[in-house]
């Protein structure tokens, strides 16, 4: 009998630890899952700031006209720096 309950015992021990597994691999998608949709969240929220009509806009905007002049300007400075 001493040999019969121990494996039952054991068995439910294994069913535990096999419940736990699964729990901790349903629980590490979920958190991949949202971390999805933080990062796709955060992405449409700064585009939508970035192209409105606020401070966020202007701002980023202006950036933007500022590497593309920086951009157009810099092969002229480099010409006088190195060849004049």
């Amino acid at each position: 009998m001493e040999n019969l309950e121990t494996q039952l015992s054991e068995k439910e021990r294994q069913q535990q630890v096999n419940q736990t597994a699964l729990r901790s691999i349903k629980a590490m998608d979920t958190r991949r899952a949202a971390r999805g949709y933080a990062v796709m969240a955060a992405a449409l929220g700064y585009g939508e700031g970035a192209l409105g009509r606020g401070t966020f806009g202007k701002i980023s905007h202006a950036a933007k006209l500022f590497c593309i002049g920086f951009a157009f300007l810099l092969p002229s400075l480099l010409i006088w720096r190195v060849l004049l």
